[in-house]
Order: C-alpha cells, then structure tokens, then sequence
C-alpha cells in the first residue's frame, strides 16, 4: 500500500518557470504516479495557488497519504524554505516551503531545483562515479549544480551556481534580473526564442525548433552562435575556478543534443589555451533527474537518506 508500511512513498515536486512536476516515488527510485501542469505565466500568489492545487491532485492519486514532500524551486534557500528570488514566477523572499507545508499537512524538505537534479545526475546519471563535477541546466533559465569532492556546493547563502546570473557581457543587453549582460539572457531557452524574434526571425518558434532551422535560416544560425559563445565563456570560468572531471548539460535546451553540444564543446576547448578542457555530456535522467533528487531529500527528512544509495539508473523509473 502506498504510504504505509516500513517502506514509504514520498511525494516529489519540481516547480519550474513555466510548469510544475510531480510524482509520487517509493523507496526503490520507482515512479507510481506522475503529472505536470503548466504555471499559465501566473506570478506570485497566483501561481502559489496553481502550485497548491497541482499538488492536491497529486495526493489524490496516492493509495495512503505519502510521508514527506520533496520540493524543489529555482532561488531556494534550503535551509529556510524560502525563496530567495525567483524571476519567471515573482518570487522574491517567498516562503514556498513553509506555506507548503502548512497547506498540506505533512513534513516539506526543500531544495534549490537545479542542486537538487546536480544530486541525482551526479548519483545516477552523466556524472555517476566522478567526485568533481559541474551540471548545467538550460531551460526557461540558467543555473548550476556544482560538486566538489562529492560534496554539493551550496554557499555561504545557499546561491552558488546561479550562472545564469552572472555577466558574460558587461555591456551587453538588460536580463529581467536586474543586471545587465547575464548569460541567462543569451543562453536560455527563453531568451533564444526572444532573441530570435527580435531580430526579425520568421514566426514566433520555440527554441526547440529555431535548433531545426540552422543552416537555412541566417536568424537562427546568429542566434544560435550568440548562445553558444556566451556559455562558454561562463564554462571557461567554471573550469577553471573548479576544475571540474565533467561538464554535464541538462534542462529543455540539452534535448537539442549534437546541435548545441558539439559546437559548444568546439567553443569551450577554443577559449582554454593551455589546458584539456572536460568532456561535455548530456544529462542522462531528464526531467525525471530533478523529481528523483526531490524524492532523495524527502527520504532524507524522513531519517531515510540511506534507501536511495541502493538505487540504480535501470531501477529508479
């Protein structure tokens, strides 16, 4: 039975710039149930209600009410359940895990969303076996999973790794942060199709498929390269203030696989004079990597963080 029992079912929630994902996971890395809902551009409290509702249907699918909530957001301060800032949903010291909570009546641990799928990749997937390494996620933003001697860096604020804020052009355009010249506004799946549009590409596509114009579209091809230079100056950082064994690249944009790898492994070995660069991989959990590291920190805050060390990439499903 679901829920009960010596071993129980925990469930996980990735709130995402543009959509939430859900499932409810047992204590073999197993999926029972699953969904996703998109956010519909609402912010804030609006978007905090979506959120709610989305999980409450959820637990309906469940046999007996799960344990303990895994639930991972972008800007997450871990150790308070707050988000610190979050700029596609209006969130701006949001108490997203301690609301949470509160609404549904059960324990929430909480995490940022992209060291949370850093966790999974580096336990299960493209970095499994390596105890330096860097996951970066490229989908509506940018951010980063960082690992150091097998040991997730989070900061002295529980904000390392938020690449996708950190200038590569310090003349370059304005980022919705605040700031100015951000990777996040070349590099992100949103800001492609924004880019794209704004240089007067034809229609209004999607990342996804300006990918399957380059070649016959000069936008496209621009665009594209603009995105592919700005990440690697930031992974010319990356490597060389960690010195990671492998970059590993996840989120919407890595389904775009050779496309963006390729030229970005060109790109990033170009900019690195004297030294190898690290093998560039794609993510090998997906979009299931994230709700498998929120399942972990619920068995985690259930005194249980013991049960995923016997998963495997073939058993968790």
């Amino acid at each position: 039975m679901i829920g009960a029992g010596p071993a129980p079912v925990v469930l996980a929630v990735d709130v995402g710039g543009t959509s939430f994902k859900g499932a409810l996971i047992d204590a073999a890395g197993r999926t029972l149930a699953s969904d996703t809902a998109p956010t519909r551009g609402e912010v804030g409290e609006a978007v905090f209600a979506r959120l709610e509702a989305f999980a409450a249907r959820l637990l309906e699918r469940a046999e007996a009410r799960p344990a303990a909530v895994g639930l991972i957001s972008p800007g997450m301060d871990e150790a308070t359940g707050h988000v610190m800032f979050a700029a596609n949903l209006g969130w701006r010291g949001f108490p997203l895990g301690p609301r949470l909570a509160a609404r549904l009546g059960m324990p929430v641990a909480t995490g940022h969303d992209v060291r949370t799928a850093g966790l999974a990749e580096a336990r299960l997937g493209a970095a499994r076996g390596v105890a330096d390494s860097v996951m970066v996620m490229i989908g509506t933003g940018i951010a980063a999973a960082l690992v150091s001697s097998g040991q997730p860096i989070a900061g002295a604020r529980q904000m390392a790794g938020e690449i996708g804020h950190a200038p590569v052009y310090p003349d370059g355009e304005p980022c919705a942060c605040g700031q100015i010249g951000c990777l996040e506004t070349y590099a992100s799946a949103a800001a492609i199709a924004r880019r794209y549009r704004a240089m007067g590409g034809e229609g209004s596509p999607g990342a996804a498929e300006i990918a399957t114009r380059l070649g016959r579209d000069p936008v496209a091809d621009r665009v594209w390269a603009d995105a592919v230079q700005a990440l690697s100056i930031s992974l010319t950082s990356v490597t060389m203030l960690l010195d990671p064994a492998v970059i590993v690249i996840g989120g919407g944009l890595a389904d775009a696989d050779v496309v963006l790898l390729e030229p970005l492994r060109a790109a990033l070995a170009a900019r690195l004079a004297w030294r190898e660069p690290p093998p560039i991989r794609r993510a090998e959990l997906g979009a299931r990597g994230a709700l498998l590291g929120a399942a972990i920190l619920a068995f985690r805050r259930l005194g249980l963080g013991s049960i995923a060390e016997r998963w495997t990439p073939s058993g968790a499903v």
